[in-house]
């Protein structure tokens, strides 16, 4: 048997945004046949970001900063950015504005917020950037009030909430991709990296045990249950469910149909 992986999970120092709700509708589907890929599909983490920025608290503001002896807003989104995944994007909040993804709902940790905190009327202009930190908070450096430099502040302020034009998603999550590739030898994996919360997801059963015939899949969420049902991945394919998770602890078990044994079970975390 092989030994039992166990990969920690990393915490953000802000907890997670309390936007939890149901589970979505799960369903059953055959995935196409392909050569059966590494146990999970990694990407962009954006809490990296996150623990970026929240090193630079404290620096005071500099219009056209860059550095830790000062950044303005897109200075501190600029710096981050390079620091925590290489990624270049535009210098100026105009231009980052133009740049990435809309996003709607949910906003996700990492997406990039923007604010007119200057015309306060039309034409409507992306002035002011700041970086979500989840539980409705985002860091940003501000150039004016009680607090300047780079802070944490909160999206329900009147000040920023009346001022927000929406958000922009510039680094990608990794791909809502999970495999669960059966054995032989029962295992238990704990995947490392988190899955974005309220977007469509899909885990793939491998079978490459001797032998096959159908078998037991449970899914829970939080310990509790939320689908059980018979599947039977084989040659022609692996066994596919799809599903829209919200936030929280998710495990993905398969048993053998009749003994009931546990031939594997994938713990994943999804957050906002």
């Amino acid at each position: 048997m092989r030994g039992t992986i166990l990969l920690a999970l990393a915490m953000l120092p802000l907890p997670a945004l309390a936007l939890r709700g149901q589970a979505q509708p799960v369903s059953l589907t055959r995935a196409a046949t392909r050569p059966a890929p590494a146990r999970s599909s990694q990407g962009l983490i954006p809490r990296e970001e996150i623990q970026a920025a929240l090193g630079y608290l404290g620096v005071p503001y500099t219009s056209g900063g860059t550095s830790r002896a000062g950044l303005d807003c897109s200075g501190l989104v600029y710096r981050v950015l390079q620091d925590a995944q290489g990624v270049a994007v535009p210098r100026g909040v105009e231009a980052l504005f133009r740049s990435g993804a809309a996003v709607m709902y949910p906003i996700h940790i990492g997406d990039l917020l923007f604010f007119d905190t200057q015309t306060q009327g039309s034409p409507v202009v992306a002035s002011h950037v700041g970086i979500y930190a989840g539980s409705g908070r985002f860091i940003h450096a501000a150039s004016q009030g009680s607090r300047t430099g780079v802070i944490v502040s909160w999206l329900s302020n009147p000040y920023y909430r009346d001022r927000f034009l929406g958000a922009r998603r510039v680094v990608a999550w990794r791909q809502p991709v999970l495999d669960v590739i059966l054995t032989d030898a029962p295992e238990r994996v704990t995947s490392v990296s988190p899955f974005p919360s309220r977007e469509r997801m899909t885990i793939r059963i491998f079978n490459r045990m001797t032998g096959g015939g159908p078998l037991d899949l449970t899914i829970l969420k939080d310990g509790k249950r939320v689908l059980a049902s018979r599947i039977a991945p084989g040659a022609f394919g692996p066994a596919a469910v799809c599903l829209v998770p919200d936030v929280g602890i998710w495990d993905v078990s398969v048993c053998r149909l009749f003994k009931g044994r546990e031939l594997e079970r994938v713990t994943f975390a999804v957050e906002e």
